[in-house]
């Protein structure tokens, strides 16, 4: 970088620090990695022996100001963010203020790279920690960043050996919402009282903010029979458990927990406590009132996720690269003709190539962004629809609906919006749900009534692996039944299966219900289900579900002969 682009760079920062200056009585800082500079806030100068709010010579300026003992500690930190081995800088430490005093601050800040991706700028706050108390108010522990700055200290002592417990309160916020924020307020009391008590003098404990709290055990541990965290984490479980059976207290509650073991060659202690974090929070998805020690693999695919949810969501808000529909042709048995297409989605994302859905669907539930992406599947599969239509008369076209679109959209509302725009008919579309004990759930029980009130054809997908209540399918006003491939897929030999897709058929049609069944691969799976007299089948007999393009090639206004 030239001396004038860094200079711009420093004087769009110095306006910035004007501005916030007035907003916070916090300090801000730039730390320029490479060209040796630092600016601090005007109003860092009047406490600390800054001579101007910008220096030329950073890391001597620092050491100057920085508590001798101290400097070592930033030192280390700051070389492994100029190499790269950290990304952020979250310490507590002394620096010299004008009077001579040391003065305890807190210190964070965030690394921004270069076009090549080397480590430019250290941006933060500087917080005067004299000003707010490194105590907690509620449960009167140390908080977090004493832990980190405890971690550190070991890891300069050579010592940094042990292992992190860290333990949360399960449905803290109903606790809260139920009973108010004294009581909230109450309970983490409480169960610091007897994580103090349990711990002694063996380890030390910190609130770590919200429901969590973090005990810190030095000590070498070797592989045992039973985990020390998790015994430790059994002990203060049972101590609450005792502590509410013999005192009569209102509010009863569960912990869940999180352990890391650590050694000399960890020495990124933000890092620990992101691990333990993670451990927690596995513990808490997996059931919650257990105990879940830091597992690597697991983590690595935690992180693998979070990249491919960042694609998911650069694909659909950049005009839904990389997504494209696939169809399968569905025959219509009575006809002896191809007369609709299951509409499948796929993904082909740059960095991560192909990928499943039963891979990245789940994710773009988790997310939401399920939402935006049915949309545009929905007003695809109809353009599609009308363009086939032309060739084959009352070919319709069968499309998922996820329960989170159900949900958390208007989903009713955005396909009778598509169908107006389009100007196309309702029967157009077959919208197909999959089994499950969602069916019947309030918001999700409405909306399928809603569709049928409109006269738009529901489906229930995968019938038999889930919920498997024929009443409901009736009571919902489903128009069709999918057999689920699972039953087809041994059918012809397995009596079980033969007779259970029969009855279920025999079931369906007695109910003024549509039958398809999916799953049909061979010549000798379709002479077999033939026989049960379903009104569709769907299956790799006919065709795997291909693009468009292919689709009009091979299916559209084909015969098929049987």
């Amino acid at each position: 970088m030239g001396d004038k682009t860094v200079s711009d760079e420093m004087q769009m920062y110095s306006h910035v620090f004007s501005v916030l200056g007035k907003c916070t009585d916090d300090y801000l800082f730039v730390l320029d990695l490479q060209n040796n500079r630092y600016m601090i806030s005007d109003s860092a100068t009047k406490i600390f022996p800054f001579e101007a709010t910008e220096m030329s010579n950073a890391f001597k300026a620092l050491e100057s100001i920085v508590y001798p003992q101290d400097y070592p500690m930033l030192e280390q930190n700051l070389q492994d963010i100029i190499t790269g081995r950290s990304t952020e800088h979250d310490m507590e430490y002394r620096w010299v203020g004008r009077n001579g005093k040391p003065v305890w601050i807190s210190c964070r800040g965030q690394v921004v790279n270069d076009a090549d991706g080397k480590p430019e700028f250290l941006i933060g706050r500087i917080t005067d920690i004299g000003k707010k108390s490194k105590i907690d108010g509620v449960t009167g522990l140390y908080r977090e960043h004493s832990l980190k700055n405890q971690l550190r200290r070991m890891s300069e002592e050579d010592r940094l050996e042990g292992y992190l417990l860290q333990i949360g309160i399960d449905n803290f916020k109903e606790i809260n919402e139920k009973y108010g924020s004294e009581a909230g307020n109450e309970v983490l009391l409480n169960m610091a009282e007897c994580i103090k008590k349990v711990v002694g003098d063996t380890g030390k404990v910190y609130r770590m903010g919200g429901d969590e709290m973090a005990i810190l055990v030095p000590g070498i541990f070797h592989e045992k029979k039973e985990d020390p965290a998790k015994a430790l984490y059994k002990k203060i479980r049972d101590k609450i458990d005792q502590i509410f059976s013999e005192g009569g207290h209102m509010i009863y509650f569960t912990i869940s927990a999180g352990s890391v073991y650590f050694h000399k060659e960890n020495r990124d202690v933000g890092k620990l406590i992101e691990y333990v974090g993670f451990a927690l929070h596995q513990a808490k998805i997996s059931g919650k009132n257990n105990c879940m020690r830091y597992s690597y693999a697991v983590y690595e695919e935690y992180v693998h996720a979070l990249d491919v949810q960042e694609e998911l969501r650069k694909d659909i808000e950049n005009d839904f690269q990389g997504f494209e529909l696939y169809y399968q042709p569905v025959v219509n048995i009575a006809k002896k003709k191809i007369l609709g297409a299951e509409a499948l989605i796929r993904w082909r994302s740059k960095k991560f190539g192909f990928m499943s859905p039963g891979q990245f669907i789940p994710m773009l539930e988790e997310t939401g962004l399920i939402i935006p992406l049915g949309r545009w599947i929905t007003r695809t599969a109809i353009q599609q629809c009308v363009k086939w239509q032309k060739v084959v008369p009352g070919f319709r076209m069968n499309v998922n609906l996820s329960f989170v679109q159900i949900k958390k959209s208007n989903a009713l509302q955005d396909i009778l919006f598509l169908i107006d725009t389009l100007n196309v008919d309702k029967s157009i579309l077959m919208i197909e749900v999959t089994e499950s004990g969602e069916i019947e759930s309030g918001v999700a029980a409405r909306v399928l009534r809603s569709f049928k009130d409109e006269s738009i054809p529901l489906a229930i997908d995968d019938f038999g692996t889930g919920y498997s209540n024929l009443r409901y399918v009736k009571d919902m006003t489903f128009d069709l039944v999918k057999i689920d491939q699972s039953f087809i897929r041994n059918i012809t030999h397995s009596k079980y299966d033969y007779l259970v897709v029969k009855q279920f058929t025999e079931l369906a049609h007695s109910l003024n219900l549509t039958v398809c069944y999916e799953g049909v691969e061979t010549e000798e799976d379709f002479k077999c289900v033939l026989g049960l007299k379903p009104d569709y089948i769907q299956g790799y007999y006919f065709s795997r579900p291909v693009p468009a393009e292919e689709f009009e090639q091979k299916c559209l206004d084909q015969p098929v002969v049987f």
